[in-house]
C-alpha cells in the first residue's frame, strides 16, 4: 500500500514539475 502511495506522490511531483516548466517557458511568449 505504501509503495502505491509513493508513486503517486511521485507522479504528482513529476507533473507539478513538468507543469511549472511549461508555464515558465510559455509566459515569455505570452
Amino acid at each position: 500500500m505504501q509503495n502505491k502511495v509513493l508513486r503517486i506522490i511521485i507522479i504528482v511531483l513529476l507533473v507539478s514539475v513538468v507543469l511549472a516548466l511549461l508555464l515558465t517557458s510559455l509566459i515569455p511568449i505570452l
